[in-house]
């Protein structure tokens, strides 16, 4: 029994150790940030029934101070729906969810011009075509802190 309850409060201190540094959105190499689920809708145009959902988001985040250069990279894969839309603005990623006082936070990223060309080539593609794309934006660090490592609503908009 006391093995028991050693064993537990060992995983227990370290599962709490590991959780704790990923809310924070600190490591040592600077901050980090992260959602704990992928592509979990799409809206906008006749495009937006093309891409599975699930998607996994991996974040790159660069600089320093309030406002910081944050990079998602998507790998998006094709559905069997063909009826597509020339595309006429941007796709953006929308990242959202609620803060403490239930508030709502919004972040948007915009795809980087080679991915808006890869998009517009793919939504062409047949079933099973994946292609991966980058969108960047320049992000509040307080509304990061907001919805960092949590599960947020993840929207491309096409």
């Amino acid at each position: 029994m006391i093995a028991a309850v050693a064993m537990m409060v060992s995983c227990t201190g370290n599962a709490n150790q590991g959780s704790g540094s990923a809310a924070s959105g600190n490591d040592e190499q600077g901050y980090t940030f992260s959602v704990q689920n992928g592509i979990s809708g799409t809206t906008g145009s006749k495009n937006c029934f093309i891409p599975e959902l699930g998607a996994p988001i991996t974040f790159e985040v660069a600089g320093e101070g309030d406002i910081l250069d944050v990079t998602a990279t998507v790998k998006l894969k094709h559905k069997d729906k063909t009826e597509i839309e020339d595309l006429t603005e941007p796709v953006k990623l929308w990242i959202s969810g609620r803060d403490e006082d239930n508030g709502d936070v919004k972040l948007t990223l915009t795809a980087d011009e080679d991915s808006q060309a890869k998009i517009a080539e793919w939504l062409k593609a047949a079933p099973g075509e994946e292609v991966e794309v980058v969108f960047k934006a320049n992000l509040p660090k307080a509304d990061m802190d907001k919805l960092n490592a949590k599960e947020c609503t993840n929207t491309l908009v096409f």
